[in-house]
Protein backbone atom coordinates (compact mmCIF):
# COMPACT_ATOMS: atom_id res chain seq x y z
CA UNK A 1 0.00 0.00 0.00
CA UNK A 2 1.53 3.02 -1.00
CA UNK A 3 1.68 6.09 1.53
CA UNK A 4 -0.67 8.79 1.03
CA UNK A 5 -0.02 12.41 0.64
CA UNK A 6 0.70 14.32 3.59
CA UNK A 7 -2.51 16.56 2.55
CA UNK A 8 -4.51 13.61 3.25
CA UNK A 9 -3.03 12.18 6.02
CA UNK A 10 -3.79 15.66 7.30
CA UNK A 11 -7.29 15.90 6.26
CA UNK A 12 -7.75 12.19 7.85
CA UNK A 13 -6.83 12.75 10.92
CA UNK A 14 -8.81 16.47 11.32
CA UNK A 15 -12.01 14.35 10.00
CA UNK A 16 -11.30 11.88 12.93
CA UNK A 17 -10.64 14.85 15.33
CA UNK A 18 -14.40 16.11 14.65
CA UNK A 19 -15.73 12.94 14.77
CA UNK A 20 -14.70 12.32 18.46
CA UNK A 21 -15.85 15.95 19.14
CA UNK A 22 -19.37 15.00 17.67
CA UNK A 23 -19.22 11.99 19.79
CA UNK A 24 -18.17 14.07 22.77
CA UNK A 25 -20.93 16.49 22.04
CA UNK A 26 -23.77 13.82 21.50
CA UNK A 27 -22.82 12.02 24.88
CA UNK A 28 -23.50 16.04 26.83
CA UNK A 29 -26.73 16.31 24.94
CA UNK A 30 -27.57 12.71 26.07
CA UNK A 31 -26.63 13.48 29.89
CA UNK A 32 -29.07 16.75 29.21
CA UNK A 33 -31.65 14.86 28.39
CA UNK A 34 -31.20 12.61 31.06
CA UNK A 35 -31.52 15.44 33.82
CA UNK A 36 -34.53 16.14 31.74
CA UNK A 37 -33.59 20.21 32.37
CA UNK A 38 -36.34 21.41 30.26
CA UNK A 39 -38.89 19.57 32.36
CA UNK A 40 -37.04 21.16 36.05
CA UNK A 41 -37.42 24.53 34.22
CA UNK A 42 -40.69 24.47 33.60
CA UNK A 43 -41.04 23.12 37.07
CA UNK A 44 -39.39 26.02 38.29
CA UNK A 45 -41.06 28.98 36.63
CA UNK A 46 -43.97 27.73 37.55
CA UNK A 47 -42.86 27.93 41.51
CA UNK A 48 -41.72 31.65 40.68
CA UNK A 49 -44.83 32.50 39.15
CA UNK A 50 -46.38 30.79 42.29
CA UNK A 51 -44.37 33.15 44.36
CA UNK A 52 -45.30 36.21 42.20
CA UNK A 53 -48.66 35.72 42.06
CA UNK A 54 -49.50 34.70 45.97
CA UNK A 55 -52.00 36.72 47.32
CA UNK A 56 -51.17 38.46 50.18
CA UNK A 57 -54.94 37.28 52.13
CA UNK A 58 -53.55 34.08 52.97
CA UNK A 59 -50.28 36.00 55.07
CA UNK A 60 -51.49 36.18 58.53
CA UNK A 61 -52.06 39.83 59.63
CA UNK A 62 -50.10 41.84 62.20
CA UNK A 63 -51.49 43.25 64.98
CA UNK A 64 -50.48 46.08 67.01
CA UNK A 65 -52.09 46.39 69.92
CA UNK A 66 -51.29 49.58 70.60
CA UNK A 67 -53.21 51.39 67.69
CA UNK A 68 -56.60 49.65 68.17
CA UNK A 69 -59.12 51.44 69.37
CA UNK A 70 -61.32 50.41 72.52
CA UNK A 71 -64.25 48.51 69.78
CA UNK A 72 -60.80 47.55 68.10
CA UNK A 73 -59.64 45.73 71.03
CA UNK A 74 -63.08 44.46 72.00
CA UNK A 75 -62.93 42.45 68.83
CA UNK A 76 -59.34 41.01 68.79
CA UNK A 77 -60.11 39.78 72.27
CA UNK A 78 -63.03 38.31 70.44
CA UNK A 79 -60.94 36.82 68.17
CA UNK A 80 -58.07 35.71 70.40
CA UNK A 81 -60.52 34.23 73.17
CA UNK A 82 -61.74 31.87 70.81
CA UNK A 83 -58.28 30.64 69.53
CA UNK A 84 -57.40 30.36 73.12
CA UNK A 85 -60.34 28.37 74.22
CA UNK A 86 -61.44 26.60 71.42
CA UNK A 87 -58.37 25.49 69.88
CA UNK A 88 -54.89 26.39 72.45
CA UNK A 89 -57.01 24.87 75.73
CA UNK A 90 -58.95 22.20 73.95
CA UNK A 91 -55.39 20.76 71.73
CA UNK A 92 -52.76 21.79 73.87
CA UNK A 93 -54.18 21.46 77.71
CA UNK A 94 -50.97 21.07 79.37
CA UNK A 95 -49.03 23.85 77.54
CA UNK A 96 -51.91 26.13 77.69
CA UNK A 97 -51.88 25.52 81.80
CA UNK A 98 -48.42 26.37 81.75
CA UNK A 99 -48.21 28.90 79.90
CA UNK A 100 -51.11 31.06 81.33
CA UNK A 101 -50.46 29.84 85.31
CA UNK A 102 -53.04 27.26 86.03
CA UNK A 103 -50.48 24.18 86.06
CA UNK A 104 -50.63 24.99 89.84
CA UNK A 105 -53.63 27.18 90.41
CA UNK A 106 -56.98 27.33 89.66
CA UNK A 107 -57.08 31.14 88.92
CA UNK A 108 -54.79 33.40 86.86
CA UNK A 109 -54.37 37.30 85.77
CA UNK A 110 -52.73 36.22 82.90
CA UNK A 111 -55.23 38.87 80.80
CA UNK A 112 -53.83 41.43 82.77
CA UNK A 113 -50.05 41.19 81.41
CA UNK A 114 -49.67 42.98 78.04
CA UNK A 115 -46.69 41.06 77.06
CA UNK A 116 -48.58 37.68 77.92
CA UNK A 117 -51.05 39.18 75.43
CA UNK A 118 -48.66 39.46 72.68
CA UNK A 119 -47.42 36.27 73.03
CA UNK A 120 -50.57 34.61 72.62
CA UNK A 121 -51.55 36.88 70.28
CA UNK A 122 -48.09 35.80 68.51
CA UNK A 123 -48.55 32.16 68.90
CA UNK A 124 -52.00 32.65 67.63
CA UNK A 125 -50.95 33.55 64.20
CA UNK A 126 -48.22 31.28 64.08
CA UNK A 127 -50.60 28.20 64.44
CA UNK A 128 -52.46 30.27 61.95
CA UNK A 129 -48.96 30.04 59.58
CA UNK A 130 -48.63 26.25 60.48
CA UNK A 131 -52.32 24.76 60.41
CA UNK A 132 -54.39 26.98 58.07
CA UNK A 133 -52.55 28.73 55.85
CA UNK A 134 -53.19 27.74 52.31
CA UNK A 135 -49.23 26.72 52.03
CA UNK A 136 -49.40 25.22 55.40
CA UNK A 137 -47.30 21.21 55.32
CA UNK A 138 -45.80 19.41 58.27
CA UNK A 139 -43.12 21.22 57.93
CA UNK A 140 -44.40 24.32 59.27
CA UNK A 141 -46.73 21.73 62.12
CA UNK A 142 -43.69 20.27 63.18
CA UNK A 143 -41.69 23.58 63.72
CA UNK A 144 -44.57 24.92 65.31
CA UNK A 145 -44.65 22.10 68.05
CA UNK A 146 -41.18 21.69 68.58
CA UNK A 147 -40.36 25.49 68.21
CA UNK A 148 -42.79 28.07 68.15
CA UNK A 149 -45.03 26.40 71.04
CA UNK A 150 -42.82 25.33 73.64
CA UNK A 151 -41.14 28.77 73.56
CA UNK A 152 -44.52 30.77 74.16
CA UNK A 153 -44.79 28.67 77.31
CA UNK A 154 -41.25 29.26 78.08
CA UNK A 155 -42.10 33.10 77.70
CA UNK A 156 -45.45 32.73 79.68
CA UNK A 157 -44.15 30.86 82.82
CA UNK A 158 -41.40 33.74 82.65
CA UNK A 159 -44.52 36.42 82.54
CA UNK A 160 -46.17 35.01 85.30
CA UNK A 161 -43.59 34.15 87.87
CA UNK A 162 -43.72 37.41 89.79
CA UNK A 163 -47.33 37.22 90.35
CA UNK A 164 -47.19 33.38 91.09
CA UNK A 165 -44.18 34.57 93.56
CA UNK A 166 -46.83 36.97 95.24
CA UNK A 167 -49.80 34.93 95.37
CA UNK A 168 -48.12 31.85 96.42
CA UNK A 169 -46.78 34.31 99.82
CA UNK A 170 -50.24 35.30 100.55
CA UNK A 171 -50.17 38.34 98.14
CA UNK A 172 -52.53 39.70 95.45
CA UNK A 173 -51.16 40.20 92.36
CA UNK A 174 -51.66 43.63 90.74
CA UNK A 175 -52.33 45.17 93.89
CA UNK A 176 -50.11 48.10 92.68
CA UNK A 177 -48.89 49.87 89.72
CA UNK A 178 -45.19 48.41 89.49
CA UNK A 179 -44.61 51.77 87.83
CA UNK A 180 -45.45 53.80 91.03
CA UNK A 181 -42.88 52.83 92.99
CA UNK A 182 -40.74 55.95 93.68
CA UNK A 183 -36.91 54.16 92.90
CA UNK A 184 -38.38 53.80 89.60
CA UNK A 185 -39.19 56.77 88.76
CA UNK A 186 -36.04 57.98 89.78
CA UNK A 187 -34.49 55.86 87.86
CA UNK A 188 -36.61 57.09 84.85
CA UNK A 189 -35.56 60.51 85.52
CA UNK A 190 -32.17 59.52 85.56
CA UNK A 191 -32.52 58.12 82.03
CA UNK A 192 -34.25 61.16 80.45
CA UNK A 193 -31.82 63.22 82.03
CA UNK A 194 -28.86 61.13 80.42
CA UNK A 195 -30.55 61.46 76.92
CA UNK A 196 -31.19 65.01 77.16
CA UNK A 197 -27.39 65.55 78.23
CA UNK A 198 -27.23 63.51 75.16
CA UNK A 199 -28.88 65.78 72.36
CA UNK A 200 -26.82 68.71 73.96
CA UNK A 201 -23.66 67.37 73.62
CA UNK A 202 -22.81 67.16 77.19
CA UNK A 203 -22.36 63.38 77.45
CA UNK A 204 -20.16 61.99 74.86
CA UNK A 205 -22.85 59.27 72.43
Amino acid sequence: MTDQPKEIKAVWERTRELGQGLDEVNNRLNTLEEQKLGERLQELSLVVKKLADKPEANAAPVWNWNTFTPQQQADAWDVLMQWVEGTFRARWPRSYKEMLGYADRHSSCWWQHPDMVESLTSLMWSHHWAFLDAEAGPLRVAEWLGRWLPDAVRQGKFIMEECRKKTDNGGAAHAGDLFANKALREDYGAVRQHIHMLRTGEVPS
